[in-house]
């Protein structure tokens, strides 16, 4: 069955198109009918009077490498799932929080909404009309939110294909932001960003990239939450800008900045090692998952010092070819 990609490969060897040393992954069968992959490794061979007389193959059996790519692939999702669940659990209690203003406000005017239609006969026609009509219109608001609160939840933990698309920088902000706020008003947390609109598109995982937003995100307003509101205001800024490019690739830089106590050196050396944490109740594997994640972009995760006081973290997405 695969004899149009050999013959296809023969005849880029014997035209002499076929570069040197460049290896190809195939699949070979033992005599027991089962198979393997294997690279191969075909060079010219060459005379000492610059005549080619031949070819020689090299062949390597990489099942063992292949296994291995994939337990260690089934490890990093099964950790990040893990990540993500625990993420959810946080935000739990918060849901229990934020969702029940809502549903408190959709019980108090679905009661006044009542109450003005048992007084039908005692006020005018038109003005109870326009009461029952606010009325009605901010329930619906309010169950849109209520909605919107378990929507984002939902999108952020189901599982989804890990496909790589074009998606501008603005639209990975907007999609963690109900989550951000969801957190932020309960630690009375001021969120900023400054993501001009037309900056490109990056090419990305669009899950994963959200889940890295969210955790460093998270993070930071942790890292605030022990501040007095009278000594400092809980700031949490949301940058994205041009980073340095090459003749290659152009980069954007994502920035997360706090104004939390900072980090110590000393904890600075350990902060993406996996299950290191500073946190009571932490499982150690945010950082070090997020850093995996802007890896498997070709990127970079790091942090610094935030003037006057707290810290940036900032990892680079490539941009989208057209």
């Amino acid at each position: 069955e695969m004899i149009t990609e050999y013959g296809r490969r023969q005849a880029l060897r014997l035209a002499g198109n076929a570069p040197p040393r460049e290896g190809y992954e195939s699949v070979f069968m033992r005599q027991d009918g089962t198979r393997f992959p294997v690279l191969v490794i075909e060079a010219p061979l060459v005379s000492a009077q610059g005549e080619q007389t031949g070819w020689m193959s090299a062949i390597l059996d990489i099942s063992e490498q292949r296994r291995i790519e994939e337990v260690s692939r089934a490890s990093q999702e099964r950790l990040q799932a893990t990540a993500r669940l625990a993420s959810v659990g946080e935000m739990a209690s918060l849901l229990s929080h934020e969702l029940n203003q809502p549903l408190v406000a959709i019980s108090s005017y679905a009661t006044g909404s009542h109450n003005l239609l048992r007084q039908f006969d005692q006020v005018n026609a038109l003005t109870l009309r326009e009461q029952l009509s606010d009325a009605v219109q901010r329930i619906a608001q309010q169950a849109e939110r209520a909605g919107q609160v378990i929507k984002s939840v939902h999108d952020f933990v189901r599982r989804r294909d890990h496909a790589h698309e074009s998606v501008t920088p603005r639209e990975l902000l907007d999609s963690v932001m109900p989550l951000v706020h969801l957190q932020a008003r309960k630690l009375a947390v001021q969120v900023r960003i400054d993501c001009p609109l037309d900056l490109p598109p990056v090419q990305c995982d669009r899950t994963m990239v959200e889940q890295v937003l969210l955790n460093l995100a998270r993070n930071a307003m942790q890292a605030m939450a022990e501040i007095p509101l009278a000594e400092q205001t809980r700031l949490l800024s949301f940058r994205v800008r041009p980073a340095a490019s090459n003749a290659h690739h152009q980069w954007l830089l994502f920035e997360v900045a706090d104004v939390g106590p900072g980090i110590s050196p000393d904890v600075s050396a350990q902060l993406f090692n996996p299950f290191f944490t500073t946190k009571r109740e932490g499982m150690g594997l945010g950082l070090s998952l997020c850093r995996t994640v802007v890896e498997q972009h070709g990127g970079y995760l790091g942090h610094r010092p935030h003037t006057p006081r707290g810290t940036v973290f900032d990892f680079t997405l490539c941009v989208a070819t057209p």
